[in-house]
């Protein structure tokens, strides 16, 4: 059994290496969280949204997989609440109100999937058990999820810098 783990372990080494040169698989006894992993799940800076993410299973393969997914979808829904909230907080009601805006809106944050990938990734046997756990860095640069938001709406809400401003400073 325990040469059927190793196996799977080894599989799942080579298979991580050859699709991401950021995800670490570490057989390690020790439950801490790695050194870049905040336990802030959002971070902003000046320049790039940052989300930390962890995910527990009995395979390592499956808990990087999914946590990654879960990891992007958490993220997808966080940039469309502040989009939302920034649209809310406009002046001209009867524009930035209208379903057509809304609807750009709100189908326009789904397609930042292909903007977001692993900035760190890391697997570490929890000690004690038969469980890994997945820690997850995703960081995207403001300024691309602006100039996809602006591509996606046809530039029709890039006259209105005002809510641009507003946008980056909420992320």
């Amino acid at each position: 059994m325990k040469f059927l783990v190793h196996i799977t372990f080894a599989m799942f080494l080579l298979y991580s290496c050859s699709t991401t040169d950021s995800l670490f698989q570490q057989d390690s006894v020790s439950s801490t969280l790695p050194e870049w992993y905040s336990e802030d799940s959002y971070l902003s800076d000046s320049t790039s949204i940052h989300y930390f993410f962890s995910f527990q299973s009995e395979d390592s393969l499956a808990s990087a997989k999914h946590g990654y997914k879960v990891a992007q979808i958490a993220l997808l829904n966080t940039i469309d609440d502040k989009v939302e909230l920034v649209r809310m907080q406009q002046e001209d009601d009867s524009f930035w109100s209208s379903p057509a805006v809304i609807q750009t809106l709100r189908s326009s944050t789904y397609l930042f999937k292909d903007l977001m990938a692993p900035k760190y990734e890391t697997v570490l046997k929890k000690q004690g058990s038969d469980y890994y756990e997945y820690y997850l860095q995703i960081s995207v640069l403001k300024e691309k999820i602006i100039k996809e938001l602006k591509k996606s709406t046809d530039n029709h809400l890039g006259s209105d810098e005002p809510f641009w401003v507003e946008l980056n400073e909420s992320f």
